[in-house]
């Protein structure tokens, strides 16, 4: 049910998202990026067209079982996809030029955004290694709202504190990360952060 809400309404809607992270960011070919809790794999797959080496990362099954049809289909040698937990990454220590991830961390407890932040900046490499954070601004447009509410249980409930707390900006600044450039995308929809590690 989630996956195939998801892959109908969210994955449509964030297509301009998932255009304007790399320009954001500044990702070039040959870049190792990192897409963690890819969800059905769209924006590993777009950065993969790019020429960028992309990995993509999720807990669920379900979403990885998606997302490696689609790269089983596009036949690109630089895309790959993992069953994993964003909270212990199954890469080593700087393995990555980025680490992107794109409306997950709202879904998450407060604790549980710190560790997968503290993971993709360990995975990041140091000094000219960069996190990209996408999520909704500060209050999320209704129709977003709405659909997280559709969606439902825990992940509404933390969509919310997330909400209250302030977004991804407040959560960067609690945890002193040093935001070095921050912007709208598709229109004011959501935030883009980028943080050097």
């Amino acid at each position: 049910m989630i996956v195939s809400f998801y892959s109908l309404v969210i994955d449509r809607a964030l297509r301009r998202l998932r255009q304007r992270t790399p320009e954001f960011a500044g990702m070039k070919p040959g870049d190792k990026v990192l897409d963690v809790c890819c969800g059905t794999g769209d924006q590993a797959a777009y950065l993969a067209w790019l020429g960028i080496d992309a990995w993509g990362i999720d807990l669920d099954p379900k979403m990885i079982a998606v997302a490696e049809r689609k790269r089983q289909k596009s036949g690109k040698e630089n895309l790959h996809f993992q069953l994993a937990d964003a909270t212990a990454l199954p890469f080593g220590d700087g393995f990555f030029d980025y680490s992107t991830i794109s409306l997950a961390l709202h879904e998450k407890s407060l604790e549980t955004q710190q560790k997968v932040i503290a993971e993709m900046q360990r995975v990041t490499k140091k000094g000219g290694g960069r996190l990209i954070l996408a999520d909704y601004p500060v209050p999320a447009r209704r129709f977003y709202r709405f659909a997280e509410m559709v969606v439902g249980g825990e992940h509404y409930l933390c969509f919310k504190a997330t909400q209250a707390l302030g977004g991804m900006e407040a959560l960067a600044k609690t945890l002193d990360l040093g935001i070095e450039e921050a912007s709208s995308a598709v229109g004011g929809s959501f935030n883009l952060l980028k943080i050097k590690n």
